[in-house]
C-alpha cells in the first residue's frame, strides 16, 4: 500500500515479515549476480562461484515466498513489539554464552567432547526431554556430525585432549 507523507511516497508494510523479506531478496540478488563474476562452471565441475551462486538464488527464492506468503497474511503482528512476545530472554542468553563459551573451548578440549557436552546442555534448555533421551541425542548428533565431516568430508576438526587417542 502506497502511502503519501509530506509529498514522499513510501511502501507501507502489514508485518515485519514482509520488510525483512525484501531486505533478503536484494542481498540473495546480490550474492547471485556477484558470485557469477567468479564462474559457475558445471554440475560435475563446479567452479568458485557455484555455490555462493547457488546459496544466493536459494535466498532469493525463499525470501520472494515469504513476502507472497506475508502479503496474503492478514493477521495483525502488532509491529515489531510483537516479534518479541512470549520470549524468555533467559533462554536466549544462556544459548548465547553456551554458544561463546563453545567457541572458546573447541580447540582445547576438542570437537568431540565440547560437541556433545554443548548440545547436551542445549537439549537440558529445552527441558521437556528425559536425561537418557538427551544423552542418547547429544551422543548421536556429535557421532553423526564427526562421520560427515571428518570422515566423508575430510575435515581437520580440533581433537583437543583426545589427539593422543584418536
Amino acid at each position: 500500500m502506497l502511502l503519501r507523507h509530506g509529498g514522499a511516497i513510501g511502501l507501507r508494510m502489514r508485518n515485519p515479515d514482509q520488510s525483512s523479506s525484501l531486505f533478503w531478496f536484494v542481498i540473495g540478488i546480490g550474492i547471485s549476480l556477484r558470485s557469477l563474476k567468479y564462474g559457475f562452471g558445471s554440475l560435475h565441475q563446479p567452479g568458485p562461484g557455484f555455490i555462493t551462486s547457488l546459496a544466493g538464488a536459494i535466498l532469493t527464492l525463499l525470501s520472494l515466498a515469504l513476502f507472497i506468503s506475508s502479503s496474503s497474511d492478514r493477521e495483525d503482528r502488532g509491529g515489531l513489539r510483537g516479534l518479541w512476545a512470549g520470549l524468555d530472554i533467559g533462554k536466549v542468553l544462556h544459548v548465547i554464552i553456551l554458544l561463546v563459551i563453545y567457541i572458546l573451548v573447541l580447540r582445547p578440549v576438542g570437537f568431540l567432547i565440547s560437541t556433545f557436552i554443548l548440545l547436551f546442555l542445549l537439549f537440558r534448555i529445552k527441558g521437556t526431554y528425559r536425561l537418557r533421551t538427551i544423552l542418547f541425542l547429544s551422543f548421536l548428533v556429535t557421532a553423526c556430525s564427526y562421520v560427515v565431516f571428518e570422515l566423508w568430508l575430510k575435515a581437520q576438526l580440533p581433537k583437543g585432549i583426545l589427539e593422543r587417542i584418536i
